[in-house]
């Protein structure tokens, strides 16, 4: 009875070393900024998209979120940056069964694309959004091209408070997002939270519509990125 006592303790050490262990091979964890910004997780693990490598698997706002695919946004004919296409495992698996029949294939039709881009845009579980920057770009340039694409699908009020929440966010960090930023664009819900790279800032804004719309500028019948869409349907189709 009195070894017990030691043997115990000493397994839930080493249980805890090892857990730590993994954690320290597969994840890189980004510290929570000094405005309280969750952590965020990033595996080790990458895919490269156009030249940048996105981590397979991210954990952001309590979520883990694996990459579905992604491509390129470009504009006048230059990078402007990549986005990664990352989605709560369960959504990714209800929608695998409700459109692959529970598995995966090389291709799917046309409107079977279209749906599952609707319904992965529409969904009430965690999705995200990362833009990794091939350059530099103001704040007003990019809260300008975001409102702008969302005018068709909000109306001109709700674009461009996203506007300038966009803004408002980036001129707290410079005004500036730099070559090899990172822009993490988070959908719970109806809550949209953006994060910094490494936590360094993150806010929040709720607006009804708001989410379902972010995902259809990427994702709809005219998103700003065909590579992007295309990259995010052969990654689904792809999945086992």
């Amino acid at each position: 009875m009195g070894a017990s006592k030691f043997i115990v303790p000493v397994l839930a050490a080493i249980f805890a070393c090892l857990v730590a262990k993994y954690f320290a091979d597969f994840f890189e964890v980004s510290p929570p900024s000094s405005g309280g910004s969750s952590i965020i997780l990033t595996s080790k693990r990458s895919m490269n998209i156009d030249g940048l490598n996105f981590p397979t698997d991210i954990k952001i706002l309590g979520s883990m979120q694996s990459l579905i695919g992604g491509g390129t946004r470009s504009k006048w004919g230059f990078r402007v940056y990549a986005v990664g296409i990352y989605s709560n495992p369960k959504l990714t698996e209800y929608l695998k069964k409700k459109h692959l029949g529970g598995g995966g294939s090389n291709s799917m039709d046309a409107n079977t694309s279209s749906k599952l881009s609707r319904d992965f845009s529409e969904s009430h579980l965690a999705r995200t959004l990362l833009l990794r920057f091939h350059r530099q770009v103001s704040a007003s340039d990019m809260a300008d091209a975001l409102g702008e694409a969302l005018v068709e699908k909000l109306g001109k009020i709700k674009s461009d408070a996203f506007s300038s929440f966009i803004l408002g966010m980036v001129s707290k960090v410079g005004g500036v997002l730099e070559k090899g930023a990172d822009l993490y664009i988070t959908c719970k819900g109806e809550k949209l939270k953006v994060t910094l790279a490494e936590g360094k800032h993150a806010d929040r804004i709720v607006m009804k519509g708001l989410c379902p719309a972010v995902f259809q500028v990427y994702l709809g019948d005219k998103p700003v990125s065909p590579q992007a869409k295309e990259g995010f349907q052969k990654g689904f189709a792809s999945l086992s």
